[in-house]
């Protein structure tokens, strides 16, 4: 079994635990920069969410993280608790790369399907295959109005 600092340890867990709405563990002692439980066992700082799920659950598969179900940082009850990947864990939230991986259709409202979407290397943004020929066309005219009326084109 993975050493979890002894009974001690388990001790000042369940001491530092709330119990709140919709079955979360509330922490409330120590919260790290990003707003999860820490607890300093032997000088070092130690996840909350990933000891009690290690104590409770099992060990975390390697190549994955605990990702919160409930959305609540300083949760540290192992069943709102779910080991995904980076990706996947991201793609969950709430931040502007997650938000935008979960729109479907571009602002004109044509699908971003495989076939309808360009998506850049650099960045992964999509750009809708419908509104970029659309707006060629509408350039290309513009173009062709200005080379009929002997206008500069720059």
């Amino acid at each position: 079994m993975v050493n979890l600092y002894g009974i001690k340890t388990l001790t000042r867990f369940l001491s530092k635990v709330s119990k709140g709405e919709n079955g979360c563990w509330i922490w409330t002692s120590t919260l790290n920069n990003k707003g999860y439980a820490r607890l300093f066992v032997n000088r070092k700082p130690i996840l909350m969410h990933r000891w009690a799920y290690v104590f409770y659950k099992g060990t975390i598969p390697k190549g994955t993280e605990l990702d919160h179900l409930c959305r609540v940082p300083r949760c540290v009850n192992p069943d709102h608790l779910e080991p995904v990947t980076h990706r996947e864990n991201i793609l969950r939230g709430n931040a502007p790369a997650a938000i935008h991986a979960r729109v479907t259709h571009c602002p004109e409202g044509h699908p971003y399907s495989e076939a309808n979407a360009y998506i850049r290397k650099k960045n992964g943004s999509r750009n809708c295959r419908i509104c970029k020929t659309k707006r060629t066309i509408a350039s290309n005219r513009r173009m062709q109005a200005l080379r009929k009326a002997g206008g500069q084109i720059a």
